[in-house]
């Protein structure tokens, strides 16, 4: 039976991000820095390693392989002298990666994780120095119910700039549209900015024309009421309109 060693494996974010290993690779560079905790460096065979994860030498060469290309480890080999016979072959750790890209060191700050070969604990607190704090986000002015019907929702802000606004009558505003919200059912994102747009309107219809101020205002009454004679409603309630002065 094979015997496993009880060192930890370390495969640090580079390793475990990098999408061009496959995830087998990425267990066997764990093993080789389990292996080179014990002695600095790693001495295990392709053998070794073939038997361990149940696939032939040549998987595992290839393995290897990608992990030297991408500069995660740095091999040595040990011929025997005067000939070519492979004595010994050693794989080490690279503490920092080679971005073949650049041909340089791949900047520390990008290695959020890079943990020493000698180290068994993951550091914790340098970890989440690197992680950017969450956005706070701001927490919105209360709103209270206002209005007859209890549906106009307002922050104290907005009630004091309603109150500069329109002096004289803002309370009859916010009734009117809290009557108009009750009896249709509808809701606004902010009742303020409601207010204003239907002053503005008011405004508008208000506005001087052929030289002098009109006092009126549209409304609609039935068809059924002419004049100051009432007479008897038909079935079509139809309306028009007409001005009628305040």
């Amino acid at each position: 039976m094979m015997e496993h060693r009880s060192y930890y494996a370390i495969i640090p974010a580079d390793i475990r991000y990098d999408q061009r290993l496959k995830p087998n690779t990425k267990l066997l560079y764990g093993e080789i820095t389990a292996l080179c905790n014990e002695r600095g460096f790693c001495w295990a065979s392709n053998d070794y390693f073939a038997e361990l994860y149940g696939v032939n030498k040549e998987t595992i060469s290839r393995w290897i392989s990608d992990l030297i290309k991408f500069g995660y480890l740095t091999r040595e080999i040990i011929y025997k002298e005067g000939t070519n016979q492979i004595i010994n072959r050693y794989l080490r750790i690279n503490q920092h990666p080679i971005d073949e890209k650049r041909n340089t060191p791949i900047d520390e700050k990008i290695k959020d994780n890079n943990t020493s070969i000698n180290n068994t604990v993951n550091n914790t607190k340098e970890y989440r120095k690197e992680l950017s704090p969450p956005k706070k986000s701001k927490a919105k002015p209360a709103r209270h119910k206002y209005g007859e019907y209890k549906n106009v929702l307002l922050s104290d802000d907005e009630m004091e700039k309603l109150k500069t606004e329109f002096p004289d009558d803002y309370q009859e505003r916010i009734d009117r549209l809290s009557e108009y919200c009750a009896s249709t059912g509808k809701s606004y994102k902010n009742y303020l900015a409601t207010i204003r747009n239907w002053a503005k309107k008011e405004f508008k219809q208000q506005a001087p024309q052929n030289g002098y101020r009109r006092n009126v205002r549209r409304e609609k009454l039935p068809e059924w009421v002419k004049g100051s004679e009432v007479v008897k409603k038909p079935k079509n309630d139809s309306h028009e309109e007409i001005d009628v002065p305040f």
